[in-house]
């Protein structure tokens, strides 16, 4: 079995340390875990996807050229600009350009949508697998600032013109400097730009995958799940139980959009207020958000009872 260039070690019986290769994903093994397209002409080698050796001809991506129709690429800078805002709003001038650079990556890349709003919203109607996570996580109700949303517009706006963000070069994936997702190791890293780190498809996919897709030039009019997360937006309330003395109020998935201008991101845009259930008078109570963008809130009083959970790693209290 082909192995990844990673290893565990473990206590043998003797007390000596050993080695333990760590087994690899076949490629479309890894493509359907990470809820990608897999190609029906897709042949790599077993080996080849997660071989870390060798250079390839990718080092730096093309310049992105597209051809579209005034309102395709008004759909095209919206939907960039708010993967920028959103995913970036707050790293430097650089790090924006990183993110806008993955997203061009990803569209010409046969194991992703071939538009831009397509690899944006991604996964974004499904309960779980949103490639972006602003798009799912309630995000989109918090308004953005109007210089923030000007420079990631100028950000966009550059990338689609034709501006390489050259140091992270073929990458597709990236995340946060706090984080260790499961498919790092399975990758290569290319480099790290503010709070994010970059990577490619290591050598055998990234010559089957990268850069081998032609841009559609035509950009799907999308949105995302506008409610349910802690973005500042309000949330549908489903309704409210008591358990053992604790109050839990509990959002819906996805609450109603005002307008377009919600879904898309834009600055002005409002949700419609919605009426948040009034707790049950506690003493000195404390709101807990449990699971952040679950849409789940625990009211819980001095004198309720304790939870046995560990949510330590899951819940603000306000």
């Amino acid at each position: 079995m082909a192995t990844l260039a990673v290893s565990a070690c473990a206590a043998g019986d003797d007390g000596s340390t050993v080695t333990l290769a760590i087994p690899k994903l076949p490629p479309k093994v890894m493509l359907e875990k990470l809820d990608l397209n897999v190609p029906t002409d897709l042949s790599i080698p077993d080996g080849a996807g997660g071989d870390g050796g060798g250079e390839t001809s990718l080092a730096a991506a093309p310049a992105f050229n597209g051809t579209q129709s005034p309102d395709d690429a008004a759909r095209a800078l919206d939907c960039l600009t708010q993967a920028v805002y959103y995913e970036a709003a707050n790293q430097s001038d650089d790090g924006q350009r990183a993110v806008a650079q993955v997203v061009l990556n990803r569209v010409r890349d046969r194991a992703f949508p071939s538009s831009v709003c397509g690899v944006v919203y991604q996964g974004s109607t499904r309960s779980t697998g949103c490639q972006f996570t602003f798009t799912c996580d309630g995000s989109l109700n918090r308004t953005p600032t109007a210089t923030g949303w000007a420079r990631a517009r100028a950000v966009a706006s550059a990338a689609l013109g034709g501006a390489v963000y050259a140091p992270v070069g073929s990458a597709t994936f990236y995340h946060a400097n706090y984080v260790s997702p499961w498919w790092a190791t399975s990758m290569d890293k290319v480099a790290t730009v503010g709070a994010h780190i970059f990577y490619r498809w290591r050598s055998g996919m990234e010559r089957a995958l990268a850069f081998r897709q032609p841009y559609s030039g035509s950009e799907p009019s999308v949105t995302g799940r506008a409610g349910g997360g802690n973005g500042g937006g309000e949330m549908t309330y489903a309704g409210m139980e008591t358990v053992g003395g604790v109050q839990i109020y509990r959002g819906a998935v996805t609450a109603p959009v005002a307008s377009a201008a919600v879904a898309t991101g834009k600055p002005g845009a409002t949700a419609p207020a919605i009426a948040k259930p009034t707790p049950v008078a506690t003493s000195s109570a404390k709101i807990i958000r449990v699971g952040g963008g679950r849409g789940v809130r625990v009211y819980r009083g001095v004198g309720g009872p304790a939870s046995g959970d560990d949510l330590s790693d899951q819940a603000t209290i306000d």
